[in-house]
């Protein structure tokens, strides 16, 4: 019998005769390696050594890695540096994927194991796990239908893991980027007119919340409304600065920096809103004269009666009622943004000008998102273009 090469071992078992091939090597990170298998055949051991020796010269063969998805999603998610928020919302959309697929080494992982965790979230039979499970969820053992609006964000959040660990070169593909997100129809955007906008503050002036609806039809974000303080508010010069964003967290809230650094501004305020803020201070230090000392002293703009900071939803959900008190149609309370954006729009005020007050970096992307026609700019401008054909079609009869 010819020689075995060095790299082939005899091994005597069970079933017979095997030969074994140990491989040496080192993965991208630099980290070295072994593994074995066992083969029939001479011939199989030195075709199998063969193979795996040139894709290590070639950088093309991937080790074999008991990496498992749960362990890859825990070290993707320390290495995003992100706000507590956003990782918040990447565990929310990526805990289905764990939950069905968790145990399972991400090199063993496949593009249908991913579609059968979509169908089950599509029909509502996903099951539900312990990974970051909020107590909430405990003793639930089904979620309910997800949408494409939830299993889209899901399959992004995968692709990037998937290409981290390509990248790295645990993964010889990425099987996230196999499945085709679901169809969606962008959903239409709501907006209040002026004339709304001014029954909605008028009808709130008084209350608590009142100066919050300001702010937003204004263009604050929710969680820059929040976080407002009464040291960013400058009555002498007339502006206030948005420095903060106050932000739901599955362990209550937190106040972090704004959503981009863009977002950090200064805005003059309008005459109304100045007025505004005058009157609720004075209805605060009023009440912080009755409560004494159990009043809060958050330094907030916007507090309930009883001077606490109102909890992100407890203010949409505030927003919604305000609007029903008004006999006006609902709108999200991130759509007053949009009323504020498509308002100005309206008004001609340049795109760039708008991205600069909502906190934007590109008025592409500002005028693109936010700024809608309504209904009444829409009639308006069938109004105009009437005009201008008819006074076209009179320039031509009398020619």
């Amino acid at each position: 019998m010819p020689r075995l090469p060095e790299y082939v071992t005899p091994v005597d078992t069970g079933d017979g005769k095997r030969y074994e091939v140990r491989v040496h090597g080192a993965r991208p990170d630099g980290e070295r390696f072994q593994f074995k298998r066992r083969f029939k055949t001479v011939k199989d051991a030195i075709a199998f050594h063969s193979e795996v020796t040139s894709g290590l010269s070639k950088k093309t063969y991937i080790a074999p890695s008991d990496l498992t998805l749960q362990r890859a999603v825990d070290d993707w998610l320390v290495g995003q540096r992100i706000r507590p928020n956003t990782r918040a919302a990447y565990v929310a959309s990526l805990r289905p994927l764990v939950d069905a697929l968790g145990a399972k080494p991400v090199q063993a992982i496949t593009k249908r194991d991913i579609e059968h965790v979509v169908q089950d979230l599509l029909n509502g039979k996903s099951k539900m796990g312990s990974w970051n499970a909020p107590q909430i969820f405990k003793g639930k053992e089904t979620r309910a239908k997800w949408s494409a609006s939830s299993i889209n964000p899901m399959l992004a959040r995968a692709r990037t893991v998937f290409g981290d660990l390509m990248a790295e070169g645990i993964v010889v593909r990425n099987v996230a980027a196999l499945v085709k997100p679901i169809p969606t129809v962008k959903p239409e955007i709501n907006t209040l007119t002026a004339e709304q906008a001014a029954i909605l503050l008028a009808s709130t002036d008084s209350h608590c919340y009142g100066v919050a609806w300001r702010l937003a039809l204004l263009g604050l974000r929710r969680g820059e409304i929040l976080a407002l303080e009464w040291d960013g508010i400058d009555f002498e010069a007339g502006t206030l600065t948005i420095r903060a964003a106050r932000l739901a967290t599955p362990g209550g809230v937190t106040t972090a920096a704004p959503k981009t650094e863009s977002s950090k501004r200064v805005l003059p305020m309008p005459d109304e809103l100045t007025a505004a803020l005058r009157r609720a201070r004075r209805r605060q230090n009023e009440a912080k004269l009755q409560m004494g000392s159990s009043w809060p002293n958050s330094g907030l703009v916007v507090v309930d009666d009883l001077g606490n900071p109102p909890y992100p939803t407890t203010l949409t959900v505030a927003w919604a009622t305000a609007l029903e008190n008004a006999g006006l149609p609902h709108v999200r309370l991130h759509d007053a943004r949009h009323s504020c954006a498509t308002l100005m729009h309206l008004d001609g005020v340049p795109a760039v000008v708008i991205a600069a007050w909502l906190g934007h970096t590109d008025a592409r992307f500002t005028l693109a998102t936010y700024a809608h026609s309504n209904n009444d700019a829409l009639a308006d401008a069938a109004v105009r273009i009437g005009a201008i054909t008819n006074g076209a079609a009179a320039e031509g009869n009398r020619a």
